[in-house]
């Protein structure tokens, strides 16, 4: 995707998360409630998933011009499209 699609997806992101947010009330929406605290959580474990698989898992110590999305809220979003690629496990022969 192009880079004004990434920023209109994560401005998009973060307006939901923010009207979630301000929605919260657990005696009259429960289950808004819950589904807002998932999204928060999402938010807050994605961007530090994005530096464990780039510098833990891929072992590559090198800052890039991309690593100013980690306190982009869903800055990750991008990551996960763009640069991520699952390792594959390897197929265990029949014995």
């Amino acid at each position: 995707m192009r880079r004004i699609h990434w920023v209109m997806t994560i401005l998009a992101a973060n307006i939901l998360h923010l009207f979630l947010f301000l929605q919260m009330n657990p005696e009259t929406r429960p289950v808004l409630t819950w589904v807002a605290i998932g999204i928060h959580v999402a938010a807050c474990f994605g961007p530090f998933w994005m530096l464990y698989d780039w510098f833990i898992r891929r072992k590559k110590g090198e800052l890039k011009a991309w690593m100013w999305l980690f306190p982009v809220p869903w800055g990750f979003l991008w990551y996960y499209f763009e640069q991520y690629r699952p390792s594959r496990m390897p197929e265990k022969k029949p014995v």
